[in-house]
């Protein structure tokens, strides 16, 4: 087998990898691998901005307030402050790559998300992750001590003597390759790709979460799913992401009746935090027997709205609906996972020499739910504090991986389609005791006949679909486990 030796490997090309890469170039050689093209992950689909307490009126300490207040109660503090301290810096940095952030005559123009008591959301229209992902891809492309190389899918991590020393990569055009690292990271994104209806793109399928569980690497708060409540309900542009600025900008919801209901679930209205108005938006749904709700923007500005929101406008203007005019269906899809590959402070997982950051980590930022712009910003402070750590001190141990083989793609396709339904009629927004226990059963079952079934040739989408199974049972196993209502967990039968 082809070995390709670096002292830094990241695998995955979103805001978190590509930072990490930046700063752990300063010590030496990076490789960065990624299954699509670089500029394909979930960063470049961010449309609302990156939260900083860099206003006037604003403060490191209400940011960590509203960080806490979002999270329920199961925040580590260490890591919020952590977080929210070092946000001016992580601006300061994006700005100095070419970042270029909507400005109004004072600097930088700063929006407002649910559950913000302040205006600290930096943003870029409404496609700020595309544009942060291009500064950071062009200063990345510019350093020569980092090699990115794409439509390489990482099989499996490498585990010598309990500490991880790289990855089994298959490479399109080379076949399987032994990537080394003494550090890597994993960098690989979300996981939304369990679910029927999610804002995720396609290369969101758990693969960090199988590859760490794999290895032994410890994962936690994977019941804490974030559903986005405004998503359009339309067939030609289905689960198109409409962003929370939108409503912090003033943008209400009505149901079938055109009432506003928010006034009936929350006295923060639209801009109660995503996990209440998501409830609320299925509770209304459920209440009248409708398929939707609508989002109103009717009583902005038609200039307004387009200057704020050009590439939502234009994407909504192809499908007919003309959102100065018109009421916008929409409905809650899976959109963030909370949880994830445990780290502390410095990135570090339970298994020596192996990383994770962004949204496959789980930082204790979050906790019980993840406050509206703070992903951006985690990817940029856990991933930078990474590349500064020297690993002395490292404690825990990985194992070497279980066999992971493909399976023939037709059989891939149909057990995705199963996962994918358990997982969205019972680890959804409200839960049950009896979903939640006839999810887990079939997600083992559909396990055991993933594993049951002869070896084919390679296909990423087989073992994508491996990772999807594996870290789908521990956010069902995890939702059937927590015995109380808080953040984005939710079981009637606990109400």
């Amino acid at each position: 087998m082809t070995e390709l030796g670096s002292e830094f490997l990241v695998i995955g090309s979103g805001l978190a990898g590509l930072t990490y890469a930046l700063g752990a170039a300063d010590k030496g050689t990076v490789r960065v691998v990624t299954k699509a093209q670089v500029a394909e992950a979930n960063t470049s689909y961010a449309q609302g901005g990156i939260a900083a307490a860099i206003g006037e009126a604003d403060s490191w300490e209400l940011h960590e307030r509203d960080t806490l207040v979002a999270g329920a109660g199961l925040c580590d503090e260490a890591a919020v402050r952590h977080l929210v301290k070092n946000a001016p810096g992580a601006i300061e940095w994006l700005l100095s790559l070419g970042a270029r952030f909507d400005r109004s005559k004072t600097g930088l123009a700063l929006g407002r998300d649910g559950g913000h008591s302040a205006n600290r959301i930096v943003h870029h229209a409404d496609k700020t992750g595309w544009e942060i992902e291009r500064a950071v891809i062009e200063a990345v492309r510019a350093n020569r001590n980092i090699e990115v190389v794409e439509h390489a899918f990482v099989t499996n991590l490498i585990i010598e003597d309990g500490s991880c020393r790289g990855a089994k990569v298959m490479i399109e055009g080379k076949g399987e390759v032994e990537v080394r690292g003494e550090r890597t990271m994993l960098a690989t994104g979300g996981c939304g790709r369990m679910y029927q209806h999610t804002t995720n793109p396609a290369v969101a399928t758990a693969d960090g979460i199988g590859l760490g569980l794999r290895v032994g690497a410890k994962v936690a708060d994977l019941e804490f799913m974030q559903f986005h409540p405004t998503t359009l309900y339309h067939p030609q542009l289905r689960s198109y992401l409409l962003t929370e600025a939108m409503r912090g900008a003033g943008a209400t919801l009505r149901n079938h009746l055109g009432q506003r209901f928010m006034y009936d679930y929350d006295e923060r209205l639209e801009l109660a935090p995503r996990d209440v108005v998501a409830r609320s938006i299925e509770a209304e749904m459920k209440r009248l027997s409708t398929w939707c709700v609508y989002l109103d923007l009717t009583h902005l500005k038609p200039e307004q709205i387009r200057e704020e929101f050009p590439t939502i406008v234009e994407k909504l203007e192809t499908v007919g609906l003309h959102p100065h005019k018109d009421w916008v269906p929409v409905v809650p899809a899976q959109h963030y996972s909370c949880g994830g590959v445990i780290t502390d402070l410095l990135g570090r997982s339970s298994v020596p020499g192996l990383y994770a950051a962004g949204e496959v980590a789980r930082t204790g930022v979050h906790g019980a739910n993840r406050l509206a712009s703070n992903s951006l910003l985690e990817a940029i402070v856990f991933a930078s504090a990474a590349a500064k750590d020297d690993g002395v001190g490292w404690q825990g141990t990985g194992h070497g991986p279980e066999i992971n083989h493909a399976i023939p793609e037709n059989d891939a396709i149909r057990i995705r389609r199963a996962l994918q339904k358990a997982m969205t009629d019972n680890v959804g927004i409200v839960r049950n005791d009896k979903g939640l226990k006839g999810a887990v059963d079939t997600i083992q079952g559909l396990i055991t006949e993933f594993k049951a079934m002869p070896e084919a040739p390679y296909s990423p989408y087989s073992h994508e679909t491996l990772n999807l199974l594996q870290g789908a049972l521990e956010v069902a196993s995890s939702a059937l486990s927590r015995r109380e209502n808080v953040g984005l967990h939710y079981n009637e039968d606990l109400a």
